[in-house]
């Protein structure tokens, strides 16, 4: 029926990526919006072809949450973008019907222990469908990305391991919309800060690693300094993409390796103020467990505009991860690795997210142009599984991704 279903397109993200859409893919890309006010898709509309006049716009379908409902409009489609939050509370029926239908799906959620649901739940019916689930796409594909092109260049340069990848991460976060912060505050109303706190890296894998920890000083303080990426402090979004790149270590051991190791952290100024961002960052965890501080949180939230200045954005937040990966044997040969775009954050999220459905939409008419099926072949995957094509065409949409031999 459609190559795209843009589900959420008239939250703050979703509306990007409707955007992205319209002014990037081709013509003849067959594409809907979908949810339930038909006002306010036709709004959507309307803004897209004023901004882009010489494009398709999309179909609109008007559909519920629900199986009877989801299932004729996603039957048949590619690829699915959703951007539908909090993901544990409303998107969750999506990813049944695509997982089912065999029809690939994307999202930028940042909540891992939903994550983990929907591969307890849906990983297997996936397989089987031929269903390609990539939850989480945006927020883990800096660091997924970078720690795949370290192991790949090891392997092909060194032909050994990684036995370990330290990354420095930061998101020049300068505002938020209402909706992200709900989706926050949502997401551990329903889970709590337990697994943030202390929560097992292979959340997302079974483990497959023998155990190897970060020095004691990171541990305890949350302080560690390495020659290339200097003072390092604890990281909110770390434990995140570290259980996502344990998961792509797990699907492919034969790359990783069995030792192999990641840690991610906060770039710092120093000692003194990676400890102070450690303590900060665990009271906050705490904090936002206690029901009465998030009902403040959100008393607070209704205040903020529900869709920031992207025109002041552009020229105020920054992406940058950097990481360098140690081998295995005497050598001990090292490689870095970085991941960096100028401007809005929102946008890169939309940017991430669209061009990696676009690769999932390529490889799929290929493979039925091919006169391939599929089916059998599925499963929840990460950013890495989308390969040096999803690098190649972040690069052409001006992130500066590079990797050299140290």
């Amino acid at each position: 029926m459609y190559d795209i279903i843009l589900f959420g397109a008239t939250g703050f993200t979703g509306k990007l990526c409707a955007h992205f859409i319209a002014q990037n893919y081709p013509l003849t890309t067959k594409w809907c919006i979908a949810g339930r006010s038909l006002a306010r898709l036709e709004a959507l509309v309307e803004e897209l072809e004023q901004i882009f006049p010489d494009r398709i716009s999309p179909d609109i379908e008007i559909t519920e949450l629900q199986p009877l409902s989801l299932k004729p409009l996603v039957k048949g489609t590619r690829v699915v973008i959703n951007g539908i939050g909090p993901f544990h509370r409303f998107s969750t029926p999506i990813v049944a019907a695509c997982a089912a239908l065999g029809t690939h799906y994307v999202d930028f959620t940042t909540e891992i222990p939903w994550i983990q649901e929907v591969i307890e739940n849906y990983a297997e019916v996936a397989r089987q469908s031929g269903s390609l689930l990539l939850p989480g796409l945006s927020t883990s594909t800096p660091s997924d990305t970078i720690a795949w092109l370290i192991v790949s260049k090891m392997q092909e340069v060194y032909s050994t391991d990684t036995a370990e990848i330290v990354n420095s991460g930061k998101l020049g976060v300068k505002a938020m919309s209402a909706g992200s912060l709900n989706t926050v505050l949502d997401t551990f109303e329903t889970y709590g800060s337990g697994w943030y706190l202390y929560g097992d890296s292979s959340i997302l894998s079974a483990p497959f690693r023998k155990e190897t920890k970060a020095p004691w000083i990171a541990r305890v303080f949350g302080y560690r300094y390495t020659q290339e990426l200097g003072s390092l402090a604890t990281s909110f979004t770390g434990p995140g993409n570290q259980a996502v790149i344990y998961r792509s270590a797990s699907q492919n051991p034969d790359l990783y390796g069995p030792d192999f190791h990641f840690e991610e952290y906060l770039p710092a100024n120093g000692a003194l103020s990676a400890v102070f961002v450690h303590i900060v960052t665990k009271l906050l965890l705490v904090l936002l467990s206690i029901s009465f501080v998030r009902g403040l949180v959100r008393m607070f939230g209704t205040r903020m505009d529900s869709a920031p200045d992207l025109s002041l954005l552009r020229h105020t937040e920054r992406a940058e991860y950097r990481a360098v990966g140690n081998g295995n044997g005497g050598a001990a040969p090292r490689i870095m690795a970085s991941f960096v775009r100028e401007g809005a954050l929102y946008e890169l999220t939309a940017l991430v997210t669209c061009v990696g459905a676009k690769v999932l939409l390529d490889q799929r008419i290929g493979a039925d142009k091919a006169g391939n099926s599929t089916r059998g072949h599925g499963g929840v995957v990460t950013p890495s599984f989308l390969g040096m094509e999803y690098v190649d065409r972040l690069k052409d949409s001006g992130i500066k991704i590079e990797v050299e031999l140290l």
